[in-house]
């Protein structure tokens, strides 16, 4: 039978590198190439939307892109938004570059929002601003609250 020396601090490592493995697995990730459909190879962008008084807004960070570069589709209650981001790995020389990380976004992104009412399509304003765009969408009319007025008999 052989001794062997118990180390204490030993097993700690282990059970970090277990649990950084538990958490790497657990974190839910967007795939890369996970699009919506119709959009094969888009990754999806992330947006804030709120409502204010009659009209919703959606904002969405796209660096580097003109207002050209932007489509926007609405439709009863839900708009979609498509943006192609310019990136430096898309260039032909970055397959010459020995990437350690490639985090920003780039390429074709797109979103679909569904709002909790109808919208007023045709009255949709959007505006790139300082790499923000931000979509102001009002509600339909039916939607919008009405005051009633009662009449005294």
């Amino acid at each position: 039978m052989v001794m062997q020396r118990w180390d204490p601090f030993g097993d700690i490592v282990t059970l970090r590198d277990a649990m950084d493995r538990l958490f790497e697995q657990s974190v839910v990730r967007p795939q890369r190439g996970a699009g919506v459909s119709g959009t094969a190879g888009a990754k999806m962008m992330p947006v804030d939307v709120f409502e204010k008084d009659s009209d919703y807004v959606i904002r969405a960070y796209v660096p580097g892109v003109k207002a050209e570069d932007v489509e926007i589709g609405a439709e009863r209650d839900t708009v979609s938004l498509k943006v192609h981001i310019p990136g430096e790995i898309e260039k032909a020389e970055a397959a010459n570059y020995k990437w350690l990380a490639a985090e920003l976004g780039y390429g074709e992104v797109v979103r679909m929002v569904t709002l909790p009412m109808p919208i007023n399509a045709s009255a949709i304003d959007a505006q790139v601003d300082n790499g923000v765009l931000t979509v102001v969408v009002p509600k339909a009319e039916e939607a919008k609250p009405k005051k009633i007025t009662v009449k005294q008999k």
